[in-house]
């Protein structure tokens, strides 16, 4: 608490509020009362009485790991009502965050008196949430009996366990789950809070340990569990285990060890990059290091492409190196140099050994497509030389007639 504190007093000074510290007048704060609805109003009311009279009261708020403060003031009611009211469509709250908020209190003699910090979660409230929990997790679910709740965190262990035979990880700390019956309420439930929006079935923020899963009834129901609950973990037990070098790993890795931790692995990645490479439209492995491609159809190859590829390395390489890999991405390395320290290999002659076998691509073909790029400048450099020579020769064959 006591960084946020620090930062509420440094706003408060820019604001040109004077310092909490020297306000010596005695007041009394009752324990706010918060309520609001979702991606509409949040309304925190509470009750300061004060021997000066109170001239303006600012309510600091700020999401919990958010680098942004929210700011306003509150109204006052006479005798001793004080009521902040947000407007959430202006001022967005990621969903399932928690929120530190203190008040500001201006008197009418000049001092000012910063409140102690209070703390409430944003929820999506809209669903009547059943729950389960143990100590590495909480499962949270609308749609479903208990049995399909158990499923969740069955799912949630069995991930654990598939993680930790790929590369080491710590125990969870824990780590919370909100179910959704459906990619369209996820998605809406992301939108109103201006996080992420389309094509997603599943969203995590690592550092916050919350993670909103999609997973909607029907007969493929426990196939998705097995799917998108390993997946989503894996990104929160990565930030666990490197904090805040988690950003440095490469988004193919990053979602490439995800994939690897699946039960069931997306059906459709097989016959997906099939399809790419027989049409030669496979995504470098280079372009996929810091983001992934934002149209549909690509974007669902960046992925297949990603996990095919990290198979691909933890089959040739092991456990061992794919640690010095992380290690290496996680000390600031750039997607290539990474590579090339932790696997003695450079991207590209990854790919291309990875394509080899991936596809039963030929060394020829292979040398052909790494080539190619310098066939295509050799020509352009060959083809004014060779119409002049072609035209020489024509003309000098027409001068001998």
């Amino acid at each position: 608490m006591r960084w946020f504190f620090l930062a509420l007093l440094t706003i408060g000074i820019c604001l040109g509020i004077s310092d909490p510290a020297r306000g010596q007048t005695e007041l009394h704060i009752a324990e706010p009362q918060v309520t609001y609805t979702f991606g509409s109003t949040l309304i925190i009311e509470t009750e300061i009485n004060s021997e000066i009279p109170i001239q303006k009261v600012t309510v600091l708020l700020q999401p919990e790991g958010a680098t942004q403060n929210i700011a306003g003031d509150a109204s006052l009611s006479p005798p001793n009502q004080v009521i902040f009211t947000l407007d959430l469509t202006k001022n967005p709250i990621p969903v399932f965050s928690h929120i530190l908020f203190t008040y500001q209190i201006a008197l009418e003699n000049g001092e000012t008196i910063t409140s102690e910090v209070f703390e409430f979660d944003y929820a999506d409230n809209r669903f009547p949430w059943q729950s389960l929990a143990t100590e590495e997790f909480e499962i949270y679910w609308y749609d479903g009996d208990t049995q399909f709740g158990q499923a969740i965190l069955n799912a949630a262990y069995e991930g654990l366990a598939r993680i930790s035979d790929q590369i080491s990880v710590p125990d969870p700390e824990k780590i919370t789950y909100y179910v959704y019956a459906s990619a369209q309420e996820l998605q809406s439930t992301l939108q109103i809070s201006s996080q992420i929006s389309t094509w997603i079935a599943g969203h995590t923020d690592p550092s916050s340990g919350v993670i909103l899963v999609s997973i909607p009834p029907g007969p493929a129901q426990s196939v998705e569990i097995k799917r998108q609950v390993p997946h989503e973990l894996t990104h929160v037990l990565l930030y666990q285990k490197l904090g805040e070098d988690y950003d440095k790993l490469p988004n193919w890795l990053n979602e490439g060890l995800a994939s690897t931790a699946e039960v069931f692995p997306n059906p459709d990645y097989p016959l997906l990059l099939e399809r790419a490479y027989e049409q030669d439209i496979l995504i470098p492995i280079a372009d996929l290091c810091r983001s992934f491609p934002i149209d549909a159809a690509n974007f669902q190859l960046a992925y297949a492409e990603s996990a095919s590829f990290t198979w691909y390395l933890l089959g040739e390489f092991g456990n061992p190196d794919m640690e010095a890999l992380i290690a290496a991405y996680a000390d600031g390395l750039e997607c290539d140099r990474g590579a090339e320290v932790a696997l003695g290999n450079t991207l590209a002659e990854l790919e291309r050994d990875w394509r080899r076998t991936n596809f039963n691509e030929s060394l020829l073909r292979s040398s052909v497509m790494g080539a190619l790029p310098w066939m295509i400048v050799l020509a352009a450099l060959l083809l004014p030389t060779l119409g002049l020579y072609i035209t020489d020769t024509i003309r000098h064959r027409q001068e001998k007639r």
